[in-house]
């Protein structure tokens, strides 16, 4: 069973494959003009990783946002964020007698760990991976199921839809 720094760091190496496949130009692009754009969703959903896991270990959140909408910004605050957690102190269990708290939209929000990391983090960061997977997809670049999760595999050319 994977813990909690391997899921992280799993979705961020996937993270990391689907923008390798993005032509850069499409990092300004969003599904919808109210939408943000692909590479703030990639930043955002790496900043989730150490926003949750940084609570959970007792330190402030680190951040390694940059401010370019580059491919090599973005990929390097993946690295970052993937090199933190390798060296971070590894979460065993969750203590729920443990409040944590941050601030989403417009609320202060408060949940016990496992309820911030599974009904809040974890959530947040999957979403806004897949928001950079639908904006990819919906501008022509060639992905699968298997670039989001690491595990599908399917032969070049396969659709379930023909």
């Amino acid at each position: 069973m994977m813990d909690l720094q391997q899921r992280f760091s799993h979705y961020l190496q996937q993270l990391r494959v689907i923008l390798l496949k993005v032509p850069e130009p499409l990092f300004d692009s969003s599904l919808a003009p109210d939408m943000f754009p692909l590479a703030t969703h990639a930043k955002i959903a790496t900043n989730f990783s150490l926003r949750g896991y940084c609570p959970l270990i007792g330190c402030e959140p680190v951040s390694f946002i940059r401010p370019e909408q580059t491919r090599a910004a973005v990929l390097q605050q993946i690295d970052d964020s993937l090199q933190y957690l390798a060296k971070a102190k590894p979460v065993s269990q969750f203590d729920d007698s443990v409040m944590l708290s941050d601030k989403v939209g417009f609320k202060q929000l408060e949940l016990c760990q496992s309820d911030f990391i599974n009904v809040y983090i974890f959530p947040n960061f999957l979403f806004h991976i897949s928001m950079v997977y639908a904006i990819a997809r919906a501008n022509g670049v060639a992905l699968s199921k298997g670039d989001f999760d690491g595990l599908h595999s399917y032969p070049e050319g396969f659709s379930f839809i023909e």
